[in-house]
């Protein structure tokens, strides 16, 4: 698939350290690189993970936090789907492999956090893509996003798990309240948590011309959506457009790390989007059925481990 990707992160003006994180990865066996971009294949029968974290908990815990679970998706992603042949791929087995890597990369964080008494109590927020087959597969744990652009349309293509947001599903916070709450970054899910995290999932059929841009709060926090919506319709390429995007946010105050990641899909595979088509975001929700088999068993887990720190590292 023809995609021009882009990434940006930024410390912002306020805070001393990025916990910050992004990742793009194609799953056919390419080592993911944490916070850089290697040259993407003409060609990725498995399909291309991208996402985008941000860390919390202190010192340089967040920073950990972050990486390690973008690592941790990207492994298990790769062993639980990449290594599968061609011809037994599909929907279903990439939808229980995200959610299963999902699951994985909180519990990763988890073992960090107990593992070393600096670290504990830290998290982080993950949104992530998987483009396969003309679609985005998304997932999505606390409150970062994923938007999908069309024909000058921005659509938020995931929910924020916040606190404020429960609270305006309930009807005791209107929109406009819940914008300036004190508690609008309050997050009711993060990576890393003690409890089992429940991720988001959803599938977005694309169309040639898309741009599918993953964030979190540092950007889309300060920047309006309809400011993000203006500069994408510009057709900068991906890395303009982001420098735009993170110029504008450090400039209407900067106040938390920002990190965005922007696929601009000028595949001609993709289908041409339909006059006045819009953006169709839909929902899966599949609940692991009763007997379902443990994915993580299909790989010994030490060769997953080493993978894993030498990407934590640095080191392909």
């Amino acid at each position: 698939m023809l995609i021009d990707y882009a990434a940006i992160t930024h410390v912002g003006r306020v805070r001393k350290n990025n916990e910050d994180a992004y990742l793009v990865s194609a799953l056919d066996g390419d080592e993911p690189l944490v916070n850089g971009l290697a040259p993407m294949p003409s060609t990725c029968r498995a399909g291309i993970l991208a996402a985008v974290a941000d860390g919390m908990g202190g010192a340089a815990a967040g920073e950990i936090a972050s990486r390690e679970g973008l690592a941790s998706v990207a492994v298990n992603l790769f062993s639980h789907w990449g290594r599968i042949p061609a011809e037994e791929a599909t929907e279903p087995g990439l939808v229980q492999a995200l959610r299963h890597s999902v699951e994985e990369a909180s519990s990763a964080v988890l073992r960090y956090a107990a593992s070393y008494r600096a670290s504990r109590g830290m998290g982080s927020t993950l949104t992530a893509a998987v483009i396969w087959k003309g679609h985005a597969y998304l997932a999505q744990v606390g409150d970062s996003r994923a938007y999908v652009f069309r024909g000058g349309a921005l659509v938020q293509a995931t929910r924020d798990q916040t606190l404020v947001n429960d609270m305006v599903a309930q009807g005791t916070l209107t929109p406009e309240e819940a914008r300036v709450h004190p508690q609008r970054n309050m997050i009711t899910q993060a990576l890393g948590a003690p409890i089992p995290i429940r991720a988001v999932l959803g599938r977005v059929p694309l169309r040639r011309g898309d741009r599918v841009l993953l964030c979190t709060d540092g950007l889309h926090g300060e920047v309006p959506d309809a400011v993000i919506a203006q500069l994408l319709g510009e057709h900068l390429p991906s890395g303009e457009a982001l420098s735009a995007l993170a110029e504008e946010a450090l400039r209407r105050g900067g106040r938390d790390n920002l990190t965005g990641l922007l696929l601009s899909l000028d595949d001609p595979g993709l289908p041409a989007p339909a006059p006045g088509e819009g953006i169709r975001i839909e929902r899966l929700a599949i609940p692991k059925p009763a007997g379902d088999p443990d994915v993580s068993s299909t790989q010994p887990l030490t060769p997953i481990i080493d993978r894993l720190g030498r990407i934590i590292r640095g080191k392909a």
